[in-house]
């Protein structure tokens, strides 16, 4: 059964060098609960390792009820960026370096955190931030070589490119399937197995 896994699953193309602003996107069979169908942008990696914060995971809990000094009506959905450092807070974005100044840029249109005292401002003045701000508690951390290890093994495709749309979507059920569907047609495979093998 794990050489016909392997046959069926393993990506016959071979990989992008992730780097910062790729996405990783997790093999339909990887059944960890934290990472299973998660979609993660890559905020760092080089030789001491990587970081980067997944973008498909919303919690139950909103901004809001995590900072109740918080000076916004809406209700902004929080996302578990990984399972580290689960007491810091992180937020990517598309409103550039001269709306939040700090930013890191990560691909064309993304962001990576920033000023968070003018992203408060931002808030507190009532600007739309759907599908524009994304917040998350945690990240996904890897020692030196551990990710080139894992995208080796195929527990990651990279995908690289315009990817700030995919990214800031709100409809998180899709964003696995739609980042899949970006890898082309041999892998039609990925998008035809279950989410849950023992239904079938």
């Amino acid at each position: 059964m794990e050489e016909l896994n392997l046959d069926i699953f393993n990506l016959l193309d071979s990989q992008p060098v992730p780097s910062r602003g790729s996405l990783l996107v997790a093999k339909p069979t990887v059944e960890d609960f934290c990472f299973k169908r998660s979609v993660t942008v890559l905020v760092d990696h080089d030789e001491e390792g990587s970081m980067g914060v997944m973008v498909n995971k919303p919690t139950r809990f909103t901004l809001n009820e995590i900072m109740p000094d918080l000076e916004c009506n809406a209700q902004i959905p929080l996302y578990l960026g990984g399972p580290v450092g689960t007491n810091q807070l992180f937020f990517v974005h598309t409103l550039g370096k001269e709306a939040i100044p700090d930013s890191e840029q990560l691909a064309p249109g993304l962001f990576f955190g920033g000023n968070f005292d003018l992203m408060k401002l931002f808030l507190a003045n009532g600007h739309d931030i759907n599908e524009k701000v994304k917040f998350m508690v945690g990240y996904s951390g890897w020692t030196s070589g551990q990710l080139d290890n894992e995208v080796n093994r195929h527990d990651w495709a990279v995908l690289k490119g315009d990817i700030a749309q995919l990214v800031m979507s709100d409809d998180n059920e899709t964003i696995w399937h739609k980042a899949v569907e970006r890898f082309g047609d041999q892998y039609r495979l990925w998008k035809a197995w279950p989410d849950d093998v023992s239904l079938n």
